[in-house]
């Protein structure tokens, strides 16, 4: 294996039941845009997120042209089908399924991991992360019995473990193949950023239209190209290298932070921008209720906090351009609550638009040497 391994067909493959679950975590949370159900989503798709990071770092020890491997994750693919499938109903009668598969999965994982590092140099790390990683499982596990008003706390404690449990890195090194793993993410990426096109195409398709339509649906349109360029333009080149120039424990920890932490905010900026932006077409005349106002605005706020933090763990620079738009969408979001969705939308394109163009054009030069 080499440090240039592009992602499997099985790997896309396992992928696509992610679609399905992020799909149903978004299901969850319409209609019921409030904060303890933003919660609850963000409980359960960081627990998504976390099984799908394991066999991505796990993945780095596996040969997929080999059939065990593949058979490992096709089973873990059926199994994630059927953990997704609880997602709506995980704080309610399908808690157990829930919590049944989340635990059968990362079982699958331990035992995958341990059959690959088996003899290996690798094996003081798997000891060290492994026992961590499953005790968050076993909360998740406990989590599905308890009743309704308690499970909510104890997979809340699961998700902290399971972030506490990567602390692992400090002390191991682990097989990270650099172009596999920002492959795997940026790919990740790309199943969410899929959410918002799905978003604006629900929101334009069957609508009569107007003006203020067209406006709103061109912005939303605008912003979701944008939301690509911020991640594809250079970042997502600038994290390759990096992660393929970092060696030893600085490479675990930068593929900690950078990626399986730092990515999660970005993932669930996304996905609030989309349920954002399916509202906003819905009623684009109309003043935008509060709490869809701060989904569409503050879901692209936390894409650009992200990728402002995964800036800074790259390349120790601070991405001033970033900062200048979450400022404005702040802004945006405090103190035009009262102009129609539209309107809204289209100062938010322009903001967000206008701020990547303007990186863009100060960076040219560095950005010819990325690419």
């Amino acid at each position: 294996m080499t440090e240039d391994r592009s992602a499997s067909f099985v790997e896309l493959f396992f992928d696509l039941v992610f679609v399905f679950g992020i799909t149903q975590v978004v299901a969850s949370i319409h209609g019921h845009l409030d904060w303890p159900t933003l919660g609850k989503a963000a409980i359960v798709l960081q627990l998504l997120w976390w099984a799908w990071t394991q066999f991505t770092w796990t993945a780095g020890n596996a040969d997929f042209d080999q059939l065990r491997p593949r058979l490992v994750l096709l089973v873990a693919t059926a199994a994630t089908f059927i953990l997704a499938t609880a997602v709506q109903g995980a704080y309610g009668d399908d808690g157990a399924t829930f919590a049944l598969a989340y635990f059968g999965v990362m079982i699958l994982l331990a035992v995958f991991y341990a059959s690959l590092v088996m003899g290996t140099d690798q094996m003081a790390g798997y000891l060290a992360y492994v026992p961590r990683l499953m005790a968050g499982s076993v909360l998740v596990l406990i989590g599905g019995f308890v009743p309704d008003d308690v499970r909510v706390w104890v997979w809340l404690a699961a998700v902290v473990l399971n972030i506490v449990s990567a602390t692992a890195v400090e002390s191991n090194e682990y097989v990270i193949e650099a172009s596999h793993f920002a492959e795997r993410h940026g790919l990740f990426v790309i199943i969410v950023l899929g959410e918002v096109l799905i978003a604006v195409g629900i929101g334009v398709v069957g609508q009569p239209g107007s003006t203020t339509f067209y406006i709103a649906g061109t912005s939303m349109l605008l912003i979701a190209l944008a939301m690509w360029w911020s991640y594809f333009d250079w970042l997502f080149r600038i994290g390759e290298k990096a992660l393929k120039a970092a060696s030893g424990f600085a490479k675990g920890r930068l593929a900690r932070d950078a990626y399986s932490i730092a990515h999660y905010p970005l993932i669930a900026g996304v996905i609030l921008f989309a349920i954002g932006a399916e509202e906003l077409l819905a009623h684009p005349e109309a003043a935008l209720e509060d709490a869809t106002r701060w989904a569409f605005v503050g879901g692209l706020m936390l894409l650009l906090a992200s990728q402002l933090v995964m800036v800074r763990l790259f390349t120790g620079n601070l991405a001033w351009e970033r900062l200048v738009a979450i400022a404005s969408l702040g802004a945006a979001g405090l103190v035009l609550g009262g102009v129609s969705a539209a309107t809204l939308g289209a100062i938010v394109c322009i903001a967000l638009v206008a701020t990547l163009g303007v990186e863009t054009a100060r960076h040219r030069d560095a950005l010819s040497q990325i690419r």
